[in-house]
């Protein structure tokens, strides 16, 4: 295997990002291989053309089920909305390639497993865009976590708010269930139960709270009216209970004035804590219970090359959405080339849903909800 050729399903805001990072990952370290850019699937053939020309793709297309034919396909990479994530990732599994795949993965645990069964059965590689878990200062969290440098896991506090929906298209997909909007608890909700599950391990079982936000410069609608509506879920909060037995408290907001991408999580462990926030995301804050009593306290290290995906020697030179992004596509892309399983992928996704629709679950119940199945 000397060259992969990627074709990317979706343009848009992701495919983007998935474009930029795709031209990254090559030039930031060797992958054992080349990757190639070769189409770009979009609805009409004015804005597949105009993506593929303006994101540096060597072609493009607007069928994309013809695309995923094509013998010199090896990875199908999916940008769609999440409603239409099953068809085409079934069709590239069957066609034999390795898919990357945005989260969520779907917006039905169902269509997940179904999803993560045929890709296991295939042995292809697969791939969900969780791309926050590959900032350098979460996994170096997950490296102490591991080597017990923290000791046992207690409790995990995060929470996910933007200001996005107040100036937002109120007819974009991402506010209709009936276009593929998945609700808060879908869409950015899921980063955050991918980061907790990485770091912590399984959730086991949630109690929610859901909302949804009225026209205008009004508060929430009621629950009935929001059931009734069959409306998305503009914020959310829950608590979780992890199979190691450490306690999870969880908050998601698209209505939060001021905060544009505000991802940010506390962990108490037995031997310390873990402070992060993706607005200052180089700067890695851990506390140790076994340090000298006049230096106990949290202290702020700035991530560099010493630290698990972290590229640049000396720290404070930036480590951003792209960078993050393209870390992501070097694993994608080092797994297939090793003949390894990639994460997270289709089953960790569908998990991470099952968890999702868990919350959605409670919210109506108002009841504890088990997650089904185990841990891997």
């Amino acid at each position: 295997m000397t060259e992969l050729s990627v074709a990317l399903i979706g343009g848009g805001f992701m495919g983007k990002a998935h474009s930029l990072a795709y031209a990254l990952a090559p030039i930031a370290d060797d992958l054992g291989v080349t990757l190639r850019r070769e189409v770009l699937v979009d609805v009409t053939p004015e804005s597949a053309a105009a993506a593929a020309d303006q994101l540096g793709w060597n072609s493009s297309e607007t069928d994309w089920r013809a695309v995923i034919a094509r013998p010199d396909i090896d990875i199908v990479d999916i940008c769609t909305p999440p409603d239409l994530h099953e068809d085409i990732a079934l069709a590239a599994i069957e066609a034999g390639k390795h898919v990357f795949c945005e989260k969520p993965i779907t917006n039905r645990s169902d269509q997940a497993l179904r999803m993560a069964a045929k890709a296991r059965a295939a042995g292809v590689v697969t791939q969900v865009g969780f791309n926050y878990r590959h900032t350098p200062a979460i996994s170096f969290t997950k490296q102490l976590l591991e080597n017990g440098k923290l000791g046992a896991p207690l409790q995990f506090r995060a929470s996910y708010l933007q200001e996005t929906s107040f100036n937002s298209d109120p007819d974009r997909w991402r506010a209709r269930k009936s276009t593929g909007g998945s609700g808060t608890v879908g869409d950015i909700g899921s980063h955050v139960i991918d980061v907790a599950q990485w770091l912590f391990g399984d959730i086991t079982r949630v109690t929610a709270r859901l909302r949804a936000k009225a026209a205008g410069d009004l508060g929430w609608v009621t629950e009935s009216e929001r059931l009734d509506q069959d409306l998305i879920d503009d914020s959310g909060v829950w608590l979780a209970e992890f199979a190691n037995g450490a306690l999870g408290s969880f908050s998601v907001n698209s209505y939060a004035s001021g905060r544009k991408n505000r991802f940010a999580f506390e962990l108490d462990a037995s031997k310390g804590a873990v402070e992060f926030n993706w607005n200052s995301r180089e700067e890695f804050r851990v506390s140790y219970l076994d340090e000298p009593a006049d230096h106990q306290g949290f202290r702020t290290v700035h991530t560099n090359g010493q630290h698990p995906n972290g590229w640049w020697r000396l720290a404070g030179l930036g480590t951003g959405y792209v960078e993050v992004s393209a870390i992501q596509f070097q694993e994608f892309v080092r797994a297939i080339v090793k003949g390894e399983p990639a994460r997270p992928d289709f089953e960790d996704a569908a998990r991470i849903q099952q968890i999702v629709e868990a919350v959605h679950e409670s919210a109506v119940s108002g009841q504890w909800v088990d997650i089904p199945g185990g841990s891997r």
